[in-house]
C-alpha cells in the first residue's frame, strides 16, 4: 500500500532576492557567460502569437527575436541538477514575445549546457530585444537556496492519500520538486525522441513564498515549467503553464 514517504522528492526553492551578480554567479536576470565567438540564442518566430495583446509592433514579431538571458545555475551551486558530462553551468533564455507552446501561451524557453572553463572571452554586449513583453523580462535577483523535501500536490497521489493533511507542493521557483498543479493535472509528458515520461526540472514561479518575486508572470499568476528527460537532459524539452 502506497505511503507518505512514496511521495517526496527533493527540491531546491531557488528564493531570489534583489542584488548585483555577476557573469560568474548563479541568479535570475544577471549578466550571462557567453563566448565572443558564440553566437547568441535567436527566436526564429516561427511558434510567435502575431496578434499578442501588449506587444508593441506585434506586426514584426515574425521576424524572431534575440532570447533573454534569464536564469544562470553553476554546478557547484546546485549540484542537484543534471549536468551533461564535461558541462557545470545551465542557462535558460527566454523569448519574451508571446508563443503558443505545446497548448499554453508563454515565452519560449531555450536551454544551454555549458562548460564554464572554455569560455576564455566574454561577449561584449547582450543583444536586447526591440519589442517585449514585458510581463516575460525578469529583475536581476541573487539567490539564497532553500533545500528541503517536498510532499506531491493531492492531483499527484493515489485516491487513498488525497485527503491526507499533507504540507503544499511549493509554486516557487526551484529544481526538481512536484509540479504545482493549479488550472490543470496531473498530466504525463513523454519524451518525444525516446519517449521516457519527463519530469519537472526547473519551475519559475510568479509568486515566491518568500514574497520577493521576480515581477515576471506566466499564466494566471502560475508557473512556467521545464521538463526533461530522465535519459538524457539534452533531448527536446517540454513547457508547461499552470
Amino acid at each position: 500500500m502506497a505511503s507518505k514517504e512514496d511521495f517526496t522528492r527533493p527540491a531546491v526553492l531557488l528564493n531570489p532576492l534583489a542584488g548585483e551578480p555577476t557573469d560568474a554567479d548563479s541568479h535570475i536576470g544577471g549578466p550571462m557567460l557567453w563566448p565572443i565567438d558564440e553566437p547568441w540564442p535567436w527566436c526564429d518566430g516561427e511558434r510567435h502569437d502575431p496578434e499578442s495583446p501588449g506587444v508593441p509592433g506585434a506586426d514584426i514579431a515574425g521576424i524572431g527575436m534575440p532570447f533573454v538571458g534569464a536564469v544562470q545555475l553553476y554546478r557547484r551551486d546546485f549540484p542537484e541538477l543534471p549536468f551533461p558530462e564535461g558541462t557545470d553551468v545551465l542557462q535558460v533564455f527566454l523569448c519574451t514575445l508571446e508563443h503558443t507552446l505545446d497548448d499554453c501561451y508563454g515565452p519560449d524557453v531555450r536551454l544551454v549546457w555549458r562548460d564554464s572553463t572554455s569560455v576564455v572571452e566574454l561577449i561584449e554586449e547582450e543583444p536586447e530585444p526591440p519589442v517585449r513583453e514585458e510581463i516575460y523580462t525578469p529583475t536581476v535577483n541573487v539567490l539564497e537556496p532553500i533545500r528541503f523535501t517536498e510532499y506531491a500536490h493531492s492531483f499527484d497521489r493515489p485516491e487513498e492519500l488525497r485527503d491526507e493533511d499533507w504540507p503544499e507542493t511549493s509554486a516557487g521557483t526551484k529544481i526538481g520538486g512536484w509540479t504545482c498543479w493549479w488550472q490543470s493535472g496531473p498530466i504525463e509528458f513523454t519524451c518525444p525522441e525516446c519517449g521516457s515520461v519527463q519530469r519537472q526540472m526547473l519551475a519559475l514561479a510568479t509568486r515566491e513564498p518568500s514574497g520577493e518575486d521576480v515581477e515576471w508572470s506566466f499564466g494566471r499568476d502560475g508557473n512556467l515549467n521545464i521538463l526533461t528527460c530522465p535519459q538524457d537532459v539534452q533531448h527536446p524539452i517540454r513547457l508547461w503553464i499552470d
